[in-house]
């Protein structure tokens, strides 16, 4: 897609704009700092998911291409996640 002055954006910069954008929202989702996803980083002291289980979910999170699906996955996660 472009602007009306025919701007494509960079799609690397866009792909990466995007992963980062989700990885902070499955963060914010998990109650977690985004660096809990961090490979070769120590591990965050905190008491629930291991990184292991939240580098799962965000895999299959990143899969779904359909906007819709990842709505209403990340409502469901928010839905089991403790108030």
């Amino acid at each position: 897609m472009t602007d009306a002055g025919g701007f494509l954006p960079d799609r690397d910069t866009s792909a990466s704009d995007e992963r980062a954008r989700l990885l902070r929202q499955i963060a914010d989702a998990l109650n977690l700092p985004v660096t809990a996803f961090a490979r070769g980083l120590a591990p965050v002291a905190v008491a629930g998911p291991s990184s292991a289980e939240c580098a799962a979910v965000l895999s299959a999170f990143s899969r779904i291409r359909d906007p819709r699906l990842r709505s209403q996955c990340l409502q469901m996660l928010e839905r089991c996640a403790e108030p």
